[in-house]
């Protein structure tokens, strides 16, 4: 009893703090003629995920109260000195289009019920940044960016403040964006995605998925 009882107080204090302290994530894409990055931080409480790329590696970090404590970089594969290109997909292991749209058809309902619970839980909080125009005409690049400063009160209604640097004498276009979502009980995201993972059509499509898998690479 007492084993029981010391495994449940745990469990239920760890469900509680699941279902009181939200997820937030936040998404930055750069991109401009010389620089390309993309992050992604997920954050509960004092703990975080944060994991950036800029083309060339991945550096993968887990942080306590904002200080990482534990960092991983992996760069991309090389071949001779030089990035190895992405490898595409052997089509004779992708499954047909006849045996795809049966299992899309019936895992249809278990997935639209978790995306419905994720969308409920899901806040969107701001977007902010800076987008750099320019379209090589300096009467069309002004217009443009005319419409834009115009209707950026109803963007920055919806928590959307995103402003537009014009470039008039060639064409470019760059953009530094921030995006922040919140998850505001988690526990409930958790059970939904417990139900999908244990629902037998998903359990059955994963199965099939795996089976051809094996049999390609056994070929």
């Amino acid at each position: 009893m007492f084993i029981l009882f010391s495994l449940l107080v745990p469990l239920m204090a760890l469900a509680l703090l699941l279902y009181a302290i939200p997820v937030r994530a936040t998404v930055t894409l750069v991109w401009r003629e010389d620089q390309q990055e993309q992050a992604t931080m997920i954050s509960w409480g004092i703990a975080g995920i944060r994991s950036s790329g800029n083309g060339t590696g991945r550096k993968t970090e887990l942080l306590i109260a904002g200080r990482t404590v534990l960092s991983h970089t992996g760069p991309r594969e090389t071949k001779g000195g030089k990035i190895a290109p992405a490898q595409t997909p052997d089509p004779a292991g992708a499954l047909k289009i006849d045996e795809i749209i049966p299992i899309v058809q019936r895992i249809l309902g278990p997935v639209g019920s978790f995306g419905s619970a994720f969308w409920n839980e899901s806040r969107f909080e701001d977007a902010c940044g800076t987008v750099t125009l320019g379209l090589g005409d300096p009467m069309l690049t002004g217009e443009i960016c005319g419409y834009y400063w115009a209707s950026r009160f109803i963007l920055q209604a919806s928590r959307v403040y995103i402003g537009l640097e014009p470039v008039f004498d060639r064409l470019v276009f760059g953009l530094d964006i921030t995006a922040r979502v919140k998850v505001r009980h988690p526990l409930l995201i958790v059970i939904a995605g417990l139900e999908l993972a244990r629902d037998p059509s998903v359990k059955d499509a994963m199965h099939r998925v795996r089976e051809r898998n094996r049999g390609v690479a056994g070929a």
